[in-house]
């Protein structure tokens, strides 16, 4: 059911899995949340998705049924719950949750707290509640998170086989699982009346085993909630990630989300007042590298039903894709913090930060993030975009002049954390002499060795444009500003690494590619990146659009390198914008899950940059019913079908070689779809698609 054919060799892969909640027939019963009749349903098909993935090792995170060991169903559930498991071919480790043995020790939780029998139930259903083995030269452990600061003797047993066991493995790679986050937010946040982390003494004695022992990557479930942390201490040298840090995830259900969380997104709260948001739903796939691992966030959507049989196409997360070209402008910044209300099921006000855009920069293979150079002074997004770094993502830090400021002392603080600098000249497209002396200013005082590439930019206001109000101001600068920006280049012996120019959006198809190839690069300039604001359109226009300018960049960038070598394409925006004078569409919906074109655009990102090869050729054209882009390399044709949207468009078999093979991935849902295709590569018929295709 997956196609790893465009993902790195890895180690060792495995699954986690979490809270899938199995329910009891409530079938004519009432429920508070319709959502909990689909509960079962939901876990089987993530079931049946995680056997698709292969025979790879599964670890479930706990909470295997919905009811709690003190409630009359629970054995019921627990006995149809692991033969739900046997029938979709799963034979999971399982961690212990408080669904499985009960409640964390406080006096605030709202079940019975974990007991000796309880615990014992479980180690003879489930297996051991803490364990540990080794795979491909890797140690895994797993906890029983419920019977910590519990005072049972089951807890001192496990303290002791814990520390026993991690000496014992010390030097090798070690993968941490248990069902409660040690923490959330961060480590001394409050843990009395919080339904959702471990209390101390035990949450000091665990982290200080995570650093001393450098564990690799750290799981917890639960929260029903993506979130993402790392754990460091002195011990570690440097912030890889994954590397150096232990890399902390909180695993998401299957089944719902928990409500709560939702406080941190400016939006209507989610179906069923935030219980069923199903574009967060989902489980992890995990490859472990020989440098640092690779997690892929599979979405399951909260379908149920039979999984796609169709081979879904496995994408490649950001380190994995140096030669991509792709970026994004964040206008909103990367994460911010809330609070979630002191309300069931905790009585205090628990601080939580939303990591979500950060999660799907490294989902959607981003290579480039444009933020403003006053993001690296906030210690928060510092922080985070500090995280994405270490994931192989470029931060570039957008600066404006203006006559008379020093860059200088506009660039002091921030630049150490980022990757390169953007300055934007104010008023027109030919910057004030005065931006020469500036930039050798500066160059000349920098005290780092690392080189800080420099692109220049431009906002000039007063661009009138259809339909709106008041004009706009134009950011970055149009190709035919480029001459002018050349002889000021020319006249003040300066160069510099990069200039901004903004595609036009708004054309036909087949027109952003001769944009890119007609531009004309300056002297005293390396390459040209691109600026391309996504057309509040219909889908498929979007979808289209996004599709072309990738594509179109991809095989001009190859094509001319005397004009685009290591061309960027910067994106915008990045989430949805529903409340400015400018409505778009972005990558993220204001729920922060993916919209169609998220999903087009990492489904391209892998299949055209995962392997790159030295091109021969690129050309396009109108084809009945679309438009046909075409790239050649010394290995592969790649034809990307653009739909106009009219009716379906009909690819004519003399554009197919039949004697080659070919694959022809769907782009907006990954699936391969070459069997489907009626007269595929015979003569004197033609393939139908209905939405942006590649064919390769």
């Amino acid at each position: 059911m997956f196609d790893f054919s465009h993902l790195p060799p890895a180690i060792h892969q495995f699954i986690t899995l979490a809270d899938t909640h199995y329910m009891l027939d409530v079938a004519g019963q009432a429920v508070e949340f319709d959502s909990r009749r689909r509960q079962t349903d939901r876990a089987e098909f993530a079931l049946r998705t995680v056997a698709g993935l292969g025979n790879l090792p599964v670890i479930h995170m706990g909470d295997l049924m919905q009811e709690f060991p003190e409630r009359p169903g629970f054995v019921q559930a627990r006995t149809e719950a692991l033969a739900q498991l046997a029938v979709c071919g799963i034979a999971p480790r399982f961690v212990a949750g408080n669904h499985d043995v009960g409640d964390k020790p406080d006096l605030t939780m709202p079940a019975a707290w974990a007991t000796n029998e309880w615990v014992e139930n479980f180690h003879r259903h489930c297996g051991p509640s803490w364990q540990s083995w080794d795979e491909a030269g890797l140690h895994f452990v797993i906890l029983n998170s419920q019977i910590l600061n519990s005072g049972l003797p089951a807890e001192a047993e496990q303290a002791k086989w814990l520390e026993t066991d991690l000496q014992a493995h010390a030097g090798q790679r070690l993968f941490l699982f248990l069902h409660l986050p040690p923490f959330l937010h961060n480590p001394a946040e409050i843990a009395l009346g919080h339904y959702d982390n471990i209390d101390e003494p035990a949450r000091g004695w665990l982290l200080a085993l995570v650093e001393r022992h450098r564990v690799e990557m750290l799981f917890a479930a639960h929260v029903h909630w993506a979130f993402y942390n790392e754990v460091s201490s002195s011990a570690f040298s440097s912030s890889t990630f994954g590397k150096s840090r232990t890399a902390y995830f909180t695993v998401p259900s299957v089944a719902f989300t928990r409500p709560g969380f939702s406080e941190l997104f400016a939006s209507p709260p989610p179906p069923e007042q935030g219980r069923d948001d199903t574009g967060k739903l989902g489980f992890y796939l995990v490859r472990v590298m020989a440098e640092g691992n690779r997690v892929h966030f599979v979405r399951t959507g909260g379908a149920t039903g039979t999984p796609d049989p169709r081979p879904r196409l496995l994408t490649r997360t950001s380190p994995d894709l140096p030669a991509s070209p792709l970026g994004v402008v964040l206008h909103h910044p990367l994460s911010h913090q809330d609070e979630t209300p002191s309300i069931w099921p905790s009585v205090i006000r628990q601080p939580v930060r939303n990591d979500y855009p950060l999660l799907a920069c490294t989902e959607l293979g981003l290579r480039y993030l444009r933020v403003p150079l006053t993001d690296l002074a906030d210690p928060l997004q510092r922080e985070r975009l500090g995280m994405a770094r270490g994931q192989g993502i470029s931060v570039i830090a957008r600066v404006l002049w203006k006559p008379g400021l020093s860059l200088e002392s506009l660039l002091a603080e921030g630049i150490a954390h980022c990757d390169g600098v953007q300055v934007d000249v104010l008023g027109g497209a030919v910057p004030d002499p005065s931006l020469a002396k500036e930039i050798g200013r500066w160059r000349a005082s920098r005290r780092t060795s690392a080189d800080l590439p420099l692109t220049l930019s431009c906002v000039i206001p007063g661009r009138a444009v259809e339909g709106k109000q008041h004009n706009r101001a134009q950011i970055g600068f149009l190709p035919g500003d480029l001459a002018g920006l050349g002889e000021w280049l020319a006249q003040h012996n300066l160069t510099v690494e990069r200039v901004l120019c903004r595609l036009d959006m708004t054309g036909e198809t087949g027109e952003i590619g001769a944009q890119i190839a007609n531009v004309t690069l300056p002297s005293g300039v390396g390459t040209v990146d691109w600026l391309a604001e996504l057309p509040s359109t219909a889908t498929g226009n979007r979808l289209n659009r996004a599709a072309e300018t990738l594509f179109a960049l991809a095989g001009h960038r190859e094509n001319h390198p005397h004009i685009h070598p290591a061309s960027r394409l910067f994106l915008e925006p990045f989430r949805t914008l529903d409340r400015t004078m400018d409505v778009a569409e972005g990558l993220l919906d204001r729920l922060c899950n993916p919209t169609p074109v998220f999903h087009l655009l990492r489904h391209l990102n892998t299949l055209l940059f995962s392997q790159p090869s030295p091109p021969t050729g690129f050309s396009q054209k109108a084809i009945p019913g679309g438009y046909l882009l075409t790239r050649q390399s010394a290995d592969a044709t790649t034809h990307l079908v653009l739909p106009d949207g009219s009716a379906q468009v009909g690819l004519p078999a003399g554009e197919i070689d039949a004697g080659c093979e070919w694959r022809v991935y769907d782009l907006t849902s990954g699936r391969r779809i070459e069997k489907d295709l009626p007269g595929f590569g015979k003569p004197g018929r033609s393939a139908v698609f209905d939405g942006p295709t590649l064919l390769v």
